[in-house]
């Protein structure tokens, strides 16, 4: 009786804050838990953290390492001046061309506003200077309409036919594939027209068209035996490309061939992505540059064209290697050697 007499009696009499004061202070200080928020509470990583996590790591630690092992064996500090010079002239080198892509997009974007405004004569589009060259419009609008029917074109030539060959050539590419082929969004641009109509054969048509590719392409490669992975960022190509339609027919489909070439060497730009980052160092990007404008001069550059019959595979070789237009003949009298000799 005595124990439930004092209990009522505290339940009917609460304590002043006076009383308690700093009881009550003391106890709103402490939560009120109940027994399974304490599992509620522990701190839960995620999948995507835990990555992080080591991704930081593996970049620190190949920051770090280097130097330790400079220091491990001996090396002179000259090593790494020479290491960091060349990194951060690779980083100036891939900064130069991500702000040449860009530069470029905006000009395609707006290249009416440019031609009158912010653009020097040299970076004009040559229908700006020459008024022989038109400007096509018409041409450009055309191929943006069919560019996502040519980017499916092109995937499935670099798949069934580029990625077969590259395998086959030798043992240790046998593995080689595209992981993925983005030709962009960005569409090939024509930005003038020449058509010669004097000094030329009446049975033909020669065009010059003034091309411009700068295009946000993506094309990353993988060797799954030796786990490389490399590939292409971006991409810039600008040159002068002839087409020449011959012969001309009196019967469909009024054209007998294409012929298509470049007239010289064309500028070439290229981003580098994964292992192939290499090539952007200083020395070595010039080196592939004119590797692949190599490759190309091999196929597309005059004497060497590409060839397209549109009635028929007889006249092929002529379309392709055509006979010279004029004969010169040089006749040698007396070389230099005979005039000096006595």
């Amino acid at each position: 009786m005595t124990a439930v007499r004092g209990a009522h009696s505290n339940n009917a009499s609460p304590a002043t804050p006076k009383e308690n004061g700093h009881s009550v202070q003391h106890a709103s200080n402490f939560p009120h838990t109940s027994p399974g928020s304490a599992l509620d509470d522990t701190p839960v990583y995620s999948s995507s953290e835990l990555t992080y996590t080591w991704v930081h790591f593996v970049k620190t630690f190949v920051i770090i390492f280097p130097i330790y092992a400079l220091g491990y064996f001996e090396f002179s500090f000259s090593w790494l001046l020479i290491g960091l010079f060349i990194f951060f002239c690779w980083r100036r080198n891939a900064g130069g061309k991500l702000s040449r892509l860009s530069r470029a997009l905006a000009f395609f974007d707006q290249e009416e506003r440019c031609a009158k405004h912010s653009l020097t004569s040299s970076d004009l589009p040559p229908w700006v200077h020459f008024p022989d060259v038109e400007r096509v419009e018409w041409l450009n609008k055309t191929v943006m309409q069919m560019w996502p029917y040519i980017c499916q074109f092109v995937e499935k030539l670099f798949r069934e036919m580029i990625e077969p060959a590259v395998k086959e050539c030798h043992v240790h590419l046998s593995t080689f594939c595209f992981s993925k082929i983005d030709i962009g969004n960005k569409p090939l641009r024509i930005n003038g027209v020449k058509v010669y109509t004097e000094n030329v054969d009446r049975r033909q048509i020669i065009m010059d068209l003034q091309i411009s590719f700068v295009g946000n392409t993506e094309i990353d490669v993988d060797i799954k035996r030796y786990y490389c992975k490399a590939g292409i960022k971006s991409i810039q190509i600008h040159g002068v490309m002839r087409v020449v339609m011959e012969p001309l027919l009196g019967d469909v489909p009024l054209v007998g061939g294409l012929s298509l070439f470049f007239l010289k060497k064309p500028l070439l730009d290229i981003n580098w992505t994964g292992l192939s980052n290499i090539l952007d160092i200083p020395g070595l990007n010039g080196f592939s540059n004119n590797l692949i404008q190599d490759i190309i001069y091999s196929y597309l550059v005059l004497p060497n064209r590409i060839t397209i019959p549109l009635v028929g595979v007889e006249d092929l070789a002529k379309l392709r290697f055509p006979m010279p237009k004029v004969l010169k003949q040089v006749i040698l009298l007396k070389s230099v050697l005979d005039l000096a000799l006595p």
